[in-house]
């Protein structure tokens, strides 16, 4: 695979980069609430589902949208699954947990979060992040729900293995 620099360093990579520095940002400063075995797991589920979506609906034969600058794979699309992802789950998930979601709160949850999730993906298309090309920006909270509902699993799934540093 060869992966492509920028086209042009512009609105897009700022948006990612100022993403990341947000939403790392807060994730570091969040107080640890995780095992680092959980935070793996959580990091690389986070990894897989962000590219298996975009390798089934952004490329051939669907192609319903670019990431960044054009349909290659770019050194800042790295950026955005491998660095940027990750932290927004982290805190999704430390919300979470904190909160102990159930039944109607656990539901609402998940929506104000893939609701937030539209706004911030309608910021990035604003940027150049995602130009779509068949992909309407309404399919996108449908996308979230079931991505936050598979965290949510893995997350219940992971801490009956992957217990909590002590005083969490």
């Amino acid at each position: 695979m060869i992966l492509y620099p920028p086209e042009h360093f512009d609105i897009n990579e700022w948006f990612t980069l100022i993403s990341l520095a947000v939403t790392a940002t807060i994730a570091f400063l969040l107080p640890k609430r995780f095992s680092p075995v959980a935070i793996t797991v959580y990091t690389v589920f986070t990894v897989f589902i962000s590219q298996s979506v975009d390798s089934l609906i952004a490329v051939k034969p669907f192609d319903m949208y670019d990431v960044n600058d054009s349909s290659k794979y770019e050194l800042m699309d790295i950026v955005i699954y491998y660095l940027n992802y990750p932290p927004y789950t982290y805190i999704f998930l430390y919300f979470y947990d904190k909160w102990k979601l159930k039944g109607i709160g656990r539901i609402l949850y998940v929506g104000v979060f893939s609701g937030f999730s539209v706004f911030f993906e309608w910021l990035a298309c604003l940027c150049h992040v995602f130009t779509f090309h068949g992909w309407k920006l309404w399919y996108s909270p449908f996308v979230y729900l079931v991505t936050f509902t598979l965290y949510i699993i893995v997350y219940h799934a992971t801490e009956k293995v992957a217990p909590k540093p002590d005083g969490v």
